[in-house]
Formats: structure tokens, sequence, C-alpha cells
């Protein structure tokens, strides 16, 4: 029947902002597993992969590689300022995405995990909030991000601050989490939050929601 324990744990926050650390630290630290969107999507758009035709389908040859890939920057290219075209990727890839996640979960349940982590930045939109147990925002300030971000993609401050745009605002990600860490500063301030966190999650002995049953979290 597995662990009906198990606590489904939503990762969010604004490009640059540090999730994967964060997920990294619970996988690591914690033996957490990890369900990235972003990875998942990634996987599910390979040739051998369930929306791969779909994507070619609807956006022509041109976005593939000489290997026959789905080039992701020349997806990223097509649709970043087109909402129709965002809309139309959005509405091939998240359903096959979000089935893919509910798997993976109930996997993870049958295995005994103890915490899984969804790590997205389209915790809303997409719909997996409802398949979490708690939501964490992970918030870093412009500066680390900008600096995140052109350290680990090559990404300038122009290009990184339209994408901020286009996301959520800090209140609209802080409206939506139980908790929220702050990843501006070094990695033990972000692992002390992290613990502290999952240490109040277990001295409080909430009962939590897990799938549709009510259960006690120790």
């Amino acid at each position: 029947m597995g662990y009906t324990n198990m606590l489904v744990i939503g990762i969010t926050g604004g490009i640059g902002s540090g999730k994967s650390f964060v997920t990294k630290v619970l996988n690591e630290e914690y033996g957490a597993c990890i369900i990235d969107t972003d990875t998942v999507a990634h996987e599910l758009m390979e040739p051998d992969g369930i929306v791969y035709s779909q994507v070619i389908d609807a956006f022509g040859d041109g976005i593939l590689s000489e290997e026959g890939l789905i080039d992701r920057r020349k997806l990223a290219s097509i649709i970043f300022t087109d909402k129709k075209k965002q809309n139309l990727i959005n509405s091939i890839v998240h359903p096959a995405v979000s089935n893919e996640v509910d798997r993976r979960i109930a996997i993870y349940r049958a295995q005994n995990v103890k915490y899984t982590a969804i790590e997205t930045a389209l915790l809303i939109e997409a719909g997996y909030k409802k398949k979490c147990d708690r939501v964490w925002y992970i918030y870093a300030d412009e500066k680390s991000r900008l600096k995140r971000l052109g350290d680990t993609r090559g990404m300038d401050p122009k290009r990184a601050r339209d994408v901020f745009d286009k996301q959520k605002s800090e209140a609209e990600f802080r409206e939506i989490a139980d908790d929220v860490i702050d990843n501006s500063r070094d990695e033990e301030f972000t692992k002390k939050q992290i613990n502290d966190i999952l240490n109040k999650y277990i001295n409080e002995r909430e009962k939590l929601f897990t799938g549709k049953k009510m259960v006690e979290f120790k």
C-alpha cells in the first residue's frame, strides 16, 4: 500500500531564484525524490517522447536540430513574445507532464518515500498546487537572480528582466506559499531554513492531505 504519509512539497519561484539548489538539498540531505517539471517536459519532447510529433506538427521542422531533436532555444524564440503560440505549446505539453508527474508520485508513494518535491515555476498555471501538501516559495533578490542567470545560463540582464516581467510577482508567489525560503545569501543560510521548516512539520505533527486520504505526518 505504500507510505501514505509521504509529503509532497511544491517548490516554486521565479527564474534564477535557486529552486534547483533547494531540491538538491532535499534530495541529498533528506532523501527526497525530485520531479522537475521542466526536465519532464524535455524528456517528453525527445524523439521517443509522447509529445514529440505533436510539437513538430504544431511548429514545423524549423525547430529541429541537425540530429532531429527539438531545439528548445529555437522553440523558445518562437513562442516568447507570442501569447497564442505559448498557449498552443502549453496545451500540448502541460497535460502530458501533469500525467507523468502523477505517475511518478504514485510510484514514489508505493516505494515508501518520505518526501517528494515538485519543482516548477508554473505551480498554479499548470495545476500542480493541488498535487502538493505544502508549497515553498524560493525567494531571491533581483541582484542574486541576475548574477545566477548570468553565471549559469549566460543570460544578459535585459533578457533576464524580460523573463521576470512575464512571471508571477513576489507578492503573488508569497500569496500561494505555505513557507518562504530566502535564497539570497549563502548556502548554509538556505540549508538552515530548509531544516527548520521540515522540523516544524515534524514537531507540529500536522494532519495533511495526500491524495484523497487524510493522514498524520510523523
